[in-house]
């Protein structure tokens, strides 16, 4: 027997489309440019403001930590770089998905707003931003496995109103069984991303070096955050599908 699937109402199309058994992530990455270009009018003006202060922020340590030796100074500065940076993620994802459910599903539940979930938002991020970044200054390999576990724990927050122990436990739910697909899509777009910074890098050469790193990084976050979040976002949206899907067959299988 072949059960009909019907995905959720919230699920994204392109993933109602897809046969049950298939890869609910093919063809994600073309989706999330799509996307990208469609909600880019909001969702950049907020990501350029979020990494402009995560720059000004950063240099103020930096200023700082420039009394001390350099040793110092950079275990000050790197962490420093890496939680404001993820801060800014964490919170334009949190928006990014607002955007993309309002306009996939007008007449479902509302997602929650920033200001409703950012508790559970601000404690996830603080979460998974150390255990990460311990993940991969000690051993490198589990945090890539953390990232990619805990890659879609944003949307479950804002469409599921889940708490932050319980988002991190349903992300990594969603996600097993397709952690080398997330990791394929995860990687793809950091490849988009290493081109770009070589493309900024060379139209930036004329620069002195210190503003040469501050214009790479601001363009290329400002550009790239914003598609992370979208990524995450839609695989979220067909992950959820697939699940759907492999109930609604383990169902029909029993009956």
């Amino acid at each position: 027997m072949n059960p009909e699937w019907t995905a959720p109402q919230w699920a994204a199309r392109s993933a109602a489309d897809a046969p049950p058994l298939g890869n609910p992530l093919a063809g994600v990455l073309g989706e999330t440019w799509q996307e990208y270009r469609r909600h880019a009018p909001r969702l950049l003006p907020f990501s350029a403001a979020g990494i402009g202060t995560a720059i000004g922020a950063t240099e103020l340590v930096r200023l700082v930590a420039g009394r001390f030796n350099p040793l110092v100074a950079l275990l000050l500065e790197l962490p420093t770089a890496w939680l404001v940076v993820k801060l800014v993620d964490f919170l334009l994802q949190t928006v990014t998905v607002r955007v993309i459910h309002e306009s996939r599903s007008p007449g479902g539940p509302p997602p929650a707003r920033l200001r409703e979930c950012l508790g559970e938002i601000t404690t996830v991020w603080l979460v998974t931003s150390f255990a990460v970044l311990g993940g991969l200054t000690l051993f490198v390999i589990p945090g890539i496995c953390l990232a990619v576990m805990w890659s879609v724990c944003v949307p479950v927050i804002v469409i599921e109103r889940a708490g932050p122990l319980a988002a991190l436990g349903r992300s990594r739910e969603l996600i097993r069984g397709y952690g080398w697909s997330v990791f394929d899509r995860l990687a793809g777009l950091a490849l988009i991303q290493s081109v770009a910074s070589m493309v900024v890098r060379a139209a930036s050469a004329w620069l002195p070096a210190s503003w040469q790193t501050v214009v790479e990084q601001g363009v290329l976050y400002t550009l790239f955050i914003p598609a992370g979040a979208v990524l995450a976002t839609l695989m979220y949206y067909r992950l959820t599908a697939a699940e759907a899907a492999e109930k609604a067959a383990a169902t029909a299988a029993g009956m």
